[in-house]
């Protein structure tokens, strides 16, 4: 009956910034709720430190619970039977927020996150979109410094996700100043929230900066977009021929349009596309357009988590 011991973190060392947004990118079972537990003093590491606002969690568990404020996903702790405002006046109450503060707060909250019309209905009536908002109203009620987000988007229809990830951005980090650490495993969120990220792999971290300097550490090879007005016979062939051309794959075509597209991959080491465009006009290609493809965090995700890199 002797358990076998799971390693879920591994030499774990990130520093997020006052007022920051950060993202902590992730497959499912990566280690990143694990990572936000022991920060919100829900776990304790087994060896290790952790720090938040300079208090360690082991020790200081009661001053930075007062400093935090956790969201997660699939929010099953609210009471179903009782209204928006009821669990938000429960959920105060737990948190020790003096009534006559927490009737202010709650109404301020409610507003904030558009649920004033829906407050006093029944949770179990609530959409997800509205309990995940009541989830990071809940989150605020005590006015944290710091608020940690485990998949707040999971679920969601792209139009409410999308209107809740301006709300964390804009109201939240710019308006307020409130410092958001987001949990993910959807690499287009973070992409488009964040401006430094780290990736979780195996309990690990793999790599972690800024989301441009991450693009550019794994893109030494460069790839453009052509079209070509008139599609020469064997000119696919003399492009792939160019030595530092590395590959050439066909773009589905327009139907209403005659131009023959392509993706081309080149080397970054070696001479750049003038080189390439130089050879393609003397055997006869006749480019309509050309554009550099730039590279997404999605298209990166699976190169750097294969590549073991470490920062």
């Amino acid at each position: 009956f002797q358990k076998k011991e799971i390693t879920a973190l591994h030499n774990i060392n990130i520093q997020i910034n006052k007022g920051e947004l950060f993202g902590l990118l992730g497959p499912n079972g990566a280690g990143k709720t694990t990572f936000i537990k022991i920060l919100c003093t829900l776990i304790l590491p087994t060896s290790g430190k952790a720090l938040v606002n300079g208090l360690e969690v082991s020790k200081h568990g009661k001053e930075i619970r007062k400093a935090i404020g956790y969201v997660i996903a699939d929010e099953r702790s609210f009471y179903w039977r009782l209204s928006g405002r009821q669990n938000l006046k429960f959920f105060s109450k737990l948190n020790n927020v003096p009534a006559g503060e927490a009737d202010r707060k709650i109404a301020d909250l409610l507003d904030f996150m558009e649920l004033s019309c829906d407050a006093d209905r029944p949770f179990k009536d609530y959409s997800t979109g509205m309990r995940q908002k009541l989830a990071i109203a809940r989150g605020l009620i005590t006015n944290p410094e710091i608020i940690f987000m485990d998949e707040p988007t999971n679920g969601l229809d792209p139009v409410i996700s999308e209107n809740l990830k301006k709300l964390i951005k804009i109201n939240l980090v710019e308006g307020l100043g409130k410092t958001v650490v987001f949990a993910s495993h959807n690499l287009q969120d973070v992409e488009e929230l964040c401006n430094r990220i780290a990736i979780i792999q195996n309990g690990k971290v793999k790599l972690s900066g800024t989301v441009g300097d991450i693009k550019k550490k794994f893109s030494a090879e460069k790839k453009y977009v052509m079209s070509f007005k008139n599609q020469k016979n064997g000119l696919l062939d003399t492009i792939s021929s160019i030595p530092h051309v590395k590959n050439v794959l066909p773009v589905s075509n327009d139907s209403f349009s005659e131009n023959v597209k392509i993706e081309v991959e080149i080397a970054g080491n070696n001479g750049g596309i003038s080189g390439v465009i130089k050879e393609i006009v003397n055997a006869g290609g006749e480019i309509h357009s050309l554009s550099e493809k730039k590279h997404s965090l999605g298209e990166l995700f699976s190169e750097i988590v294969k590549s073991g890199a470490q920062n």
